[in-house]
């Protein structure tokens, strides 16, 4: 009963047009379609990472954001191997290798792991150093949220055509 008390106090004062918080609300819920209280609790919650990332636990959550969505849709993509058969992708035409060819979700996916397997080594040898580096968990997190979007040209995408393809592929041909 209490929760539904604050949300309605917080509905009825985002839709209280004298205050001055409403009209980024209202533009927002226009342009979105997300209702102005889901869109105010996006904002706390937003808000909220930030205290968090200063505080003692911003290891543990920049792992966890980094860790949560790319295992879901790399569960998601085996299983749609699964189902499909396993099928092999299509030769990439001749024209198209190098930085510009297209990558497959699996090496794209194959390519996040790696990278986030490297910024934890990484982090767990360098750690006291990186802690003292303002804003570090921030921009990891933001980093990781790069290479987690699902679209072609993400953050797994860039490392695996500028440093994988790049630097790496001398030591495996």
């Amino acid at each position: 009963m209490a929760l539904i008390n604050v949300y309605n106090t917080i509905d009825s004062a985002l839709q209280d047009r004298t205050r001055s918080w409403t009209a980024p609300f209202v533009w927002l819920e226009g342009r979105t379609g997300i209702s102005h209280v889901k869109l105010f609790l996006g904002c706390m919650l937003t808000a909220l990472a930030f205290v968090i990332a200063s505080g003692r636990m911003v290891m543990l959550v920049s792992n966890l954001l980094g860790f949560a969505y790319p295992m879901y849709a790399t569960i998601e993509l085996m299983m749609r191997d699964d189902i499909r058969g396993e099928t092999p992708s299509p030769p990439v035409p001749a024209e198209q290798h190098g930085r510009g060819a297209p990558v497959s979700p699996a090496t794209r996916w194959l390519t996040y792991w790696i990278t986030f397997a490297a910024v934890l080594i990484v982090q767990q040898l360098c750690g006291d150093v990186l802690q003292i580096i303002p804003f570090y968990f921030l921009a990891k997190i933001v980093f990781f949220a790069w290479c987690a979007l699902p679209m072609e040209a993400n953050g797994a995408t860039f490392v695996h055509r500028f440093i994988v393809r790049d630097y790496l592929k001398q030591f495996f041909i």
